[in-house]
């Protein structure tokens, strides 16, 4: 039985990643604005691009549940960063393990490139797909796409393909408006030429790569959910303690209560599932049911946690001044990114599925 518990180290980076992310955060100054470049130089001179291998089973690598406390940290802080894109696709080049791909790894790891990767989501249509070393098709909700040197492009369809592609007037980008302000992108390949020197995998090699780091990618994301819940619910509990109506705090009222109750209930649930899909990574075991599973509570928490929020404050939650806003914009993006139920709950059967009649992907 695994234990369910944050990494040995999870304290003490969460510590630093704290005192990080305090400078970040819209929570304290609206006005805080760290230059993306500075952003990426800080993370390597931190070594977090460099930290935890999803491809070595090396006791002294950190732990997925021990680097999930920066992420923690960041949801708290409900800070904006490429961190999590930056090493999503440093994990799929590590889990590649080629010459040419560790060197990618490394560029990642030291600041010298910003490569971001272009996995296009199920939920948003069809694929980017390859055939005869083209691409061609379009990526949506690409995160920081303007600022890449390189893009790091899986095709879902035609050849199955993991490239690095160099960012050029070839490659259409263009910015989605969304009522969050994320800086994502529509990526659009119009028969753009993929050598085969830029070829970092084919087929299974390829599509293995991407699910392990989309799957390492989606843990962090759910700490980040657990991290703005916990951030959350103190905020919401502070203000039922201070908002005062019908001659007392509003606090004292079970309505209010029970919402600020659901808060924490869907942020500790989102952390047992974040803490369950991480340790079935580390331990090497297949993760796949507690990923679904851990992708649906935090779709669902990331909507539960705004909404009751949002009850207990009631008007004042959506002016301008209040910062509960700010976490409903943050949320909206992290439900597209667990994507829709339909889709985690086939994931969680064909799972349970493969578990039960003892077939392994």
């Amino acid at each position: 039985m695994m234990e369910l518990a944050w990494g040995e180290d999870f304290a003490a980076l969460a510590e630093v990643s704290k005192s990080v992310f305090t400078r970040y955060s819209p929570l304290e100054d609206r006005s805080n604005h760290v230059p993306f470049a500075e952003q990426v130089a800080q993370f390597a001179e931190l070594g977090w691009l460099q930290l935890g291998d999803p491809a070595a089973a090396d006791a002294e690598s950190p732990s997925l549940a021990t680097i999930a406390a920066i992420f923690v940290e960041m949801g708290r802080a409900l800070a904006a960063t490429p961190l999590l894109d930056l090493t999503m696709a440093r994990d799929v080049v590590r889990l590649i393990g080629t010459e040419t791909s560790t060197a990618v790894a490394e560029r990642i790891g030291n600041g010298a490139a910003v490569v971001i990767p272009v996995f296009p989501s199920a939920d948003w249509g069809p694929p980017v797909s390859c055939a005869n070393g083209v691409l061609n098709g379009v990526a949506p909700a690409v995160g920081y796409a303007d600022r890449a040197d390189s893009f790091l492009v899986h095709s879902g369809a035609g050849e199955s393909i993991v490239a690095m592609v160099d960012s050029n007037s070839s490659i259409g980008i263009e910015a989605m408006p969304n009522m969050g302000g994320h800086p994502i992108f529509a990526v659009t390949f119009d028969q753009v030429p993929v050598a085969d020197a830029a070829v970092l995998a084919r087929g299974s090699d390829a599509d293995r790569a991407v699910e392990v780091a989309q799957a390492r990618g989606a843990v962090l994301r759910a700490a980040q959910v657990y991290g703005a819940g916990l951030r959350l619910l103190d905020t919401t509990v502070r203000y039922a303690q201070q908002r005062h109506q019908f001659g007392g705090a509003i606090g004292r009222f079970q309505a209010v209560q029970y919402l600020c109750t659901d808060i924490a209930i869907a942020a500790h649930l989102t952390s047992v599932h974040t803490r369950s899909a991480a340790a079935a990574i580390d331990a090497g075991v297949d993760p796949q049911p507690h990923i679904g599973l851990m992708r649906k509570q935090a779709a669902k928490a990331a909507l539960q946690i705004v909404h009751s929020a949002h009850e207990v404050h009631a008007g004042i939650g959506y002016m301008v001044e209040s910062n509960v806003h700010l976490f409903t914009d943050a949320a909206k993006r992290w439900q597209y990114d667990f994507g829709s139920a339909a889709r985690n709950d086939a994931e969680i059967v064909a799972a349970l599925d493969r578990i039960y009649t003892g077939v392994r992907p």
